[in-house]
């Protein structure tokens, strides 16, 4: 037990002194010049700080990366059988992965490989490299299907996080293009569809108001028209009355005839009335023609009063009052309906502005029909004005070039490409993923390498051993005889400004940690 808890302090001990050793390489860093390449060119001193800070208060993605960086602890893979191929072995491990690739193998398909294989299975890829140019190198041979940004990419170039968020803009307003031009129309001081509902409404008081006055041109002209009848109908009622004197002349020969019809049957039936029969038939006869020559003067009395009627009529339309009447009436009739027209056609524009934004009602083209729908727009008008306006705001708001999309837009990725410290940019927020892929570790000082793998659960470091040192190690030698203070770890600062992160891991990594690319 006390030898476990020893462990454990000299462990602790050992942890602060290689976070120390750190912060000390990146301020040494600063005052020896970078490495000599394009590897390490530009690196933020405040990126590699932060870094080695996550590293130091355990705030790392992988809380066992400290361990293994300054003393070489790999995880345990347990019971899991990794595969024969590089590519599966490296997704296989649970912290780190060294694939050395020589020069001549498959160096750049088998780190697509892995990219797409992790993508494949939904885990989210970060890919570093030292460079820009070599970020790109391989973003270039990326296949199609996966989600890919670019970031510390300057400018809005294809594949670049500026780019990426202009076609997310791009695409919510295209979604919403149609949208914001149905609502266009009720935007505005007035609007169009304010302009139009006042149409209607003005349309509607006209109508109300020349229906009115096709009502009143109406009554005046058939009170004109009567007294015309009064004034001209003489000669009609005369012709009434000898009509109706001709009708109850016709009524009462008829009667005669019938009284004598019967009288003489009741005659030929009785034989001691037969002698009388023939008086009857004399004066039936008499009568019948009588009644005859009462009927012809009847016919001809009511054809005279037809006459009469007709010959009154055309008196009255003649009658210039009656005519000047009817022509108002007619006017006034058919003010009326062009003003419930114009309201009709008024109804029609707001009916097509509201379709798509608003259910529209159902409505009749008469006065009482285009009422109702008038005060149904009269509701809606505010509330689609109102809309109308916050989508326009939205749709300018979201076509203005912004950074708030950025976050968000690497939170969801599927890949990420960056530079080892661009990845570690404030703007880009608090990334986290799940393998790190870092191209040519080989040329990348630990503190570099620190800013991508604090963020990643698990890592495949790809580089070759053997290379030449970062710095010149007799450089490097006499800076830390010269400056390093005192109770720091000379030796570990040394290996820290000389060797990259792949020799420092690929020496204490156990076999299953590493593979060789063919």
């Amino acid at each position: 037990m006390a030898s476990t808890l020893v462990d454990q302090e000299h462990a602790s001990y050992r942890d602060e002194g290689f976070c120390a050793a750190l912060e000390l390489a990146v301020a040494a860093a600063r005052e020896l010049g970078p490495p000599p390449g394009p590897g390490d060119a530009g690196l933020d001193d405040r990126i590699q700080r932060e870094a080695i800070l996550r590293l130091r208060s355990g705030a790392t993605v992988n809380p066992a990366l400290l361990p293994l960086l300054a003393d070489g602890r790999f995880a345990d893979p347990g019971e899991h059988e990794p595969g024969t191929d590089e590519v599966s072995r490296a997704l296989a491990v649970p912290d780190l992965f060294c694939l050395e690739a020589p020069p001549g193998t498959a160096r750049t398909l088998t780190v697509l490989e892995i990219v797409r294989s992790a993508a494949g299975r939904g885990e989210r890829v970060l890919l570093a490299a030292p460079t820009a140019p070599q970020v790109d190198a391989v973003l270039a041979r990326l296949p199609d299907g996966a989600t890919v940004i670019r970031v510390d990419q300057p400018g809005s170039g294809p594949g670049s996080l500026a780019a990426a968020a202009a076609g997310v803009q791009q695409r919510i307003l295209a979604r919403s293009q149609a949208a914001a031009r149905s609502l266009e129309p009720w935007l505005g001081a007035p609007s169009p569809a304010l302009g139009w509902l006042r149409r209607l409404t003005t349309a509607l008081d006209e109508a109300d108001e020349a229906r009115g006055r096709a009502d009143r041109a109406a009554a005046h002209r058939e009170a004109t028209a009567a007294a015309a009848r009064e004034r001209l109908g003489a000669d009609l009622r005369e012709h009434a009355r000898a009509s109706e004197a001709a009708e109850t002349s016709v009524a009462a020969a008829d009667a005669v005839v019938e009284e004598l019809s019967a009288a003489l049957r009741r005659s030929e039936s009785a034989l001691h009335r037969r002698w009388r029969a023939g008086r009857l038939r004399r004066r039936l006869s008499d009568a019948v023609r009588f009644a005859a020559a009462a009927r012809s003067r009847s016919f001809q009395a009511r054809a005279a009063y037809e006459e009469s009627a007709h010959s009154l009529e055309r008196g009255v339309e003649q009658d210039a009052t009656v005519r000047a009447a009817v022509d108002r009436a007619a006017f006034a009739d058919l003010a009326a309906r062009r003003a419930l027209e114009s309201a009709e056609r008024a109804a029609h524009h707001l009916t097509r502005l509201l379709d798509g934004v608003a259910d529209v009602p159902d409505w009749t083209a008469d006065q009482a029909g285009l009422a109702d729908l008038a005060g149904r727009c009269r509701e809606l008008e505010p509330v689609l004005r109102g809309r109308a306006g916050l989508l326009r705001e939205w749709r300018h708001r979201t076509a203005r070039p912004t950074a708030q999309l950025h976050a968000e837009l690497l939170r969801y990725a599927d890949v990420v490409a960056a530079s080892c410290v661009g990845a570690g940019r404030p703007e880009y927020g608090d990334l986290e993923f799940d393998l790190l892929i870092l191209e040519d570790a080989s040329r990348v000082p630990l503190p570099a390498a620190l800013v991508p793998m604090v963020r990643a659960r698990r890592a495949v470091l790809v580089g070759q051993t053997g290379r030449p040192a970062l710095r010149d190690p007799e450089v490097v030698r006499a800076w830390v005889a010269a400056r390093c203070p005192a109770g720091a770890d000379a030796e570990e600062l040394s290996a820290l400004l000389t060797g990259s992160v792949f020799e420092r891991v690929s020496a204490r990594a156990p076999a299953r940690n590493r593979a060789v690319t063919r």
